[in-house]
Parts: structure tokens; C-alpha cells; sequence
């Protein structure tokens, strides 16, 4: 009798193998899978292929790990280079984790759900020479990247230009985009230990705390760019130190004529964004040490404050203010404090209805009454045309009622006492008032713009050949600019005078006058124009016009020193002559004086 043992018995041995057989060549498929990856993400292989779907981005790094499907990717010395037709821009981190799936990636889909990187930096520039890229084919698929769960340490560099950032900031976020549609990116945080901010290569702030987060949603438009006009929403707060202007100088020139010291301070800033403009609730404040500024011989020192809020005044109307205060201002010249002004304040309030897209401004600028001016200080300015002996003068804004306008709220007012001084040998009094327009101030780092200024001299007299008594003028300066380096003060101007005193002390050295210069001495009611220039070597006059009752009067004239020189063409009633000054003496034409005029060349300003 023959024995056989069940079939289930018989079939044991082999299932067994086949399941180890199986098991084996699974295992040898995933481990020759996981070679083929590492071999792929170490030769090139990789970025190749993406280089090929999206030529304008380019990914390197210098080693890769991936222990798929059960670990993260590694990636070290890892760098992701964007560039199109308006900017260029790159990203570097030392080492990058993130749980991606490899699947998606064969569907042009990017999906990372956790990303964890260390020792990064960010740079932007301007891209140049680079074509417009083709619209898409009708079966264009734009790649899909979605990046979840990110996490960034000690970003140390983040570089646009001439800004930017050094130090230690951590960031956590997430990114979705889709070629050519949409790109959107969410920060929920951004925290910066410490770091600096600079412009150009040199710090102007120390941060000392901020936090941050922002959202950035930006359509992508049919000229091929991103929609960034309403994209970015954010929410800062942080506090930093100002370091010391001194670096704005840089930026001024060596030949702005003025110099600025000091200044240095904290600033604290909650800045609110919404759809790319200034949301409710943003707050600017800044407390400053002492600021010098130094323009030509003129020391001004401060210290400063600004204050900054925005917020709504009703649900159709935004409100913002700013406040710049300067006090105590001490203004010094080669002699010393010249002057204290206790307090100098610019305050800006300014309104936009929803319907409107411009702001509306109302400026309002508050000078307490200085402290008297030794206007000796304008000597190293003034020496080679008046030389003061003594005078002083005083600096406020005009008082401004509730009902006046807003543009009466920038006037300063000059005012001074009786001023002694001497125009060569001659003795001058005066008084002078000024109204600066200080809507019409302007810089441009070489000079400052005076247009609109009145200027207002009374009670003129001198002790010269031909006596000035009790004289009085006013002298509008529609167009007037004053260079610091080297100090130069150049004007168009239009006067109404009193009579011609001053004229007439200005052609003659002498009391004995012609006839036809004499009765000069009787017209009232003179308006003059022209041109000024004064300078170190004295004032120049061009295109100069005057026309009164029966009068007129044109020419040019230098005077250096106290010596006249140019030509003149007068008309008095039906006399017409020419005078010619030079130095030291005058010549008087009477015949053919209008060709004798026409002759004279008229010397360009130096």
C-alpha cells in the first residue's frame, strides 16, 4: 500500500519560494528604483528634464539623497534660477527637505507637501536682452506647483538692488502656482531676530525685532507678465535702529554744497497692505538724536521726530497724517549760534474719497518766532557786494486763521531790525521783510529753489555821491534758485519802486549830472525786470527793463566792489541817451545812442 500525502502538503515548498521570489524581485525592483533616482538627481539627469519643459528656470544642487518612497528628498548647495523678459531672480540654500511625490511629477505637477530648508538667500535683478517668449499651442499644459508646509531658517541675504537685507530671519509658508494663470503665496510668519538693512552696500538701519506675514495673488496677464499692481497684502511689525545719515551724502554729491552728521534713532513701524496700497491701522514713529546739517557756512542742528498714521474718517473717506518736528534748531555760522528757532513743524493731513484715485494734500507748516539773527552771518555769502556791520533778524511762519486756505499755511515770514552796512565806501541802512513761499522750496542736492519769494526793503537810505533817502521797494522773484557750491544766487525778478533814488546813486559817482540825468531824480512809481546773479565777485544785472510816466530804461550792469561797469539806454520824453560805465569813470552818449547801444556786447553771466 502505497502512501501520498495531501495535495495541500505538497504545494507548501513551492508557494513559499515564489512568495520569496516575488518578494526578492520587488525588493531588487525598488532598490534598483532607488538607485536610478539617486543616479538621476546626482548626474544631471533631473534638471536636464526640467530644463527641457521650462527653459527659463534652472535647478542645481550639488548632492541628492532620497530614500523614496518611505523619506524625504535631500538636497545641498541647492539653487532655483528664474528669468523673463523684465527680471531675473535666484534662490540658494545650503540644504533643502521635502516630502515630494514622485508620481505627480510625470503629471507636470509639483506637489511638495513639506519643505524644510537651512542657510538660504534670495537675489533680483533687472533682466536684459532677453526675447518675449511665444504664446503657448492650443494643448499647452502649464506646470502646477504647490508647495505645502514650508519652512526657511536663517535666510541671510535677501538682495533687490540697492536694498538689501543681512542677518537671521526664518520664514514659514506655502506657494501655488500655475503657469500662466495664477501665483499665489501665503507667509504666515516672518520673524527676524536681528539684522541689517542696507542701500548700496552700506547699513542705514539695525533691526532689532520683526514679525511679519503677507499673502501674494497675482493673475498672470496677456502681456506675459504677473498682475503685481494689487497683489501683495501683509501685516509688519518691527523695530529698528537708524544708524547715521552721514551715508546720504553719497547720494548728494561731493558738489551738492551741503553735508549732512548724526541723526541717528529708533524707528518703529506696524505697517498694514491691502491689495498693494496702505491699509487702516499703519503707524510710522521715529525719535532721532541730534542731526547737523552743514550747507556752505551755515551749521543747522536738530534733533528730529516723525509721526505717521493712516485711518479711515468714514466709510467713503481714508485719513492720513504725518508730522515732522525739529526742536530746538540752532542755526551757527563762522561766528558762532547765529540763531534758536524754538520749534519747526511740518504736519500733513490728507483725504481720499473711494471714488477718487489722487490724494488730496493739505500741508501746514509751523515756525515758532526765532530768536534775533546776526545777520553778519551772510558776510562770507555777501562780502564782495554788501558787507553787514550790524542787523539782526527773525524767521516764523505767518499766522494762519481757520477759515484761510491751505496753500497760506506754507508762508514764512523774515522780518529784520534797521541793518547798517556798506556797499564799497558808501553807508547803507535798511530794512527788509521777506515772504517765502515754502510750497515753491525745492532741492535738487546742488540748490535750492526760492521761486515765488517776496522781498520787501524800506526805509533805504545811503551817504554816497547822490544821497539815498527814505527809499522803498518790493521785488518779486518768480523764478529764483540759490547754489551753495559755490554760493551763487541767481533770479528773475519784477519790482514796483518808490521813485529812481537808487538808479540814479548807481550811474554816478558825482553830483554833477547832466540835465538829463538830474530829472531822472523826479519820476515816481518805477517798475523794473531783469535778471540777478551775486556771487563772491559781486552782482550782475541783465536784461535789465524799467518804465515809468514817460520813462524807460534798459541795459546791463556789473558791480564788483563797489566799481560799475556795463551800459545803459535811457528815454526821457523825447531825450534818448546812452551811458557807459566803466571803471572809474562814465561816458555819455547822446548822438546816434540807440546804435551805440545796439553795439554793446552784453557779457554773459560768470
Amino acid at each position: 500500500m502505497t502512501l501520498f500525502p495531501p495535495p495541500e502538503a505538497q504545494d507548501t515548498p513551492p508557494r513559499r519560494s515564489r512568495k520569496r521570489r516575488a518578494a526578492a524581485w520587488a525588493l531588487g525592483a525598488v532598490l534598483v528604483l532607488e538607485a536610478a533616482i539617486n543616479v538621476a538627481l546626482n548626474v544631471g539627469v533631473v534638471q536636464a528634464i526640467m530644463r527641457q519643459a521650462t527653459r527659463r528656470t534652472e535647478l542645481t544642487w550639488t548632492r541628492a539623497w532620497w530614500l523614496w518612497p518611505i523619506g524625504p528628498l535631500h538636497l545641498r548647495d541647492f539653487t532655483l534660477t528664474q528669468q523673463d523678459t523684465h527680471r531675473w531672480w535666484q534662490v540658494n540654500m545650503d540644504a533643502l527637505e521635502a516630502n515630494v511625490s514622485l508620481l505627480a511629477l510625470l503629471g507636470r505637477r509639483v506637489d511638495v507637501q513639506r519643505i524644510d530648508g537651512h542657510g538660504a538667500s534670495f537675489r533680483i535683478e533687472p533682466s536684459f536682452g532677453v526675447q518675449e517668449e511665444p504664446p503657448p499651442g492650443p494643448g499647452y499644459r502649464p506646470w502646477v506647483i504647490q508647495l505645502e508646509d514650508v519652512t526657511v531658517h536663517e535666510v541671510r541675504e535677501l538682495d533687490f538692488g540697492r536694498i538689501r537685507f543681512v542677518g537671521a530671519l526664518d520664514v514659514q509658508g506655502a506657494l501655488n502656482l500655475k503657469g500662466r494663470e495664477r501665483l499665489q503665496v501665503e507667509t504666515p510668519s516672518i520673524r527676524v531676530a536681528s539684522g541689517a538693512m542696507e542701500l548700496d552696500r552700506r547699513p542705514v538701519t539695525r533691526l532689532e525685532r520683526l514679525e511679519a506675514k503677507a499673502r501674494l495673488d497675482a493673475p498672470f496677464t496677456g502681456e506675459n507678465r504677473w498682475d503685481l499692481s494689487k497683489a501683495l497684502s501683509a501685516e509688519v511689525q518691527s523695530q529698528m535702529a537708524l544708524l547715521p545719515l552721514d551715508w546720504l551724502n553719497e547720494h548728494l554729491g561731493q558738489r551738492s554744497g551741503i553735508a549732512l552728521h548724526g541723526g541717528e534713532g529708533t524707528l518703529t513701524l506696524d505697517l498694514h497692505l491691502h491689495e498693494g496700497a496702505l491699509a487702516n491701522g499703519t503707524r510710522v514713529e521715529v525719535e532721532s538724536s541730534e542731526l547737523e546739517l552743514r550747507a556752505g557756512p551755515i551749521r543747522v542742528r536738530a534733533p528730529w521726530s516723525l509721526e505717521a498714521s493712516l485711518a479711515s474718517e468714514s466709510p467713503t473717506v481714508r485719513q492720513g497724517t504725518a508730522r515732522l518736528t525739529l526742536a530746538p534748531v540752532q542755526v551757527s555760522g563762522p561766528e558762532g549760534v547765529a540763531a534758536v528757532i524754538p520749534e519747526i513743524t511740518l504736519a500733513v493731513l490728507a483725504h481720499r474719497r473711494a471714488a477718487e484715485a489722487d490724494w488730496e494734500l493739505e500741508p501746514d507748516l509751523r515756525v515758532a518766532r526765532s530768536q534775533p539773527m546776526d545777520l553778519k552771518l551772510l558776510n562770507p555769502w555777501l562780502a564782495r557786494t554788501l558787507e553787514i556791520d550790524s542787523g539782526f533778524m527773525t524767521v516764523q511762519s505767518k499766522a494762519r486763521s481757520k477759515s484761510a486756505k491751505a496753500r497760506d499755511a506754507l508762508r514764512l515770514s523774515v522780518d529784520s531790525d534797521l541793518v547798517s552796512g556798506r556797499m564799497g565806501d558808501i553807508k547803507v541802512l535798511l530794512r527788509a521783510e521777506a515772504d517765502v513761499d515754502a510750497r515753491n522750496l525745492s532741492w535738487d542736492t546742488k540748490s535750492l529753489a526760492l521761486t515765488g519769494t517776496t522781498l520787501r526793503l524800506s526805509n533805504v537810505s545811503t551817504n554816497g555821491p547822490v544821497p539815498i533817502r527814505a527809499w522803498s521797494g518790493v521785488f518779486t522773484l518768480p523764478q529764483a534758485r540759490l547754489s551753495l557750491s559755490p554760493t551763487v544766487l541767481s533770479a528773475r525778478f519784477t519790482s514796483r519802486l518808490t521813485d529812481t533814488q537808487p538808479m540814479v546813486a548807481l550811474l554816478t559817482k558825482t553830483k554833477n549830472l547832466p540835465a538829463f540825468l538830474t530829472s531822472l531824480l523826479n519820476i515816481q512809481g518805477v517798475t523794473v525786470t531783469g535778471r540777478v546773479q551775486i556771487d563772491e565777485q559781486g552782482l550782475q544785472l541783465r536784461e535789465l527793463q524799467a518804465t515809468g510816466e514817460g520813462f524807460s530804461l534798459e541795459g546791463h550792469l556789473d558791480l564788483a566792489q563797489g566799481q560799475l561797469t556795463g551800459a545803459l539806454l535811457a528815454k526821457l520824453g523825447l531825450i534818448t541817451g546812452g551811458i557807459e560805465f566803466k571803471r572809474g569813470r562814465q561816458d555819455i552818449h547822446l548822438l546816434n545812442a540807440k546804435r551805440w547801444f545796439a553795439a554793446q556786447q552784453v557779457p554773459p553771466f560768470r
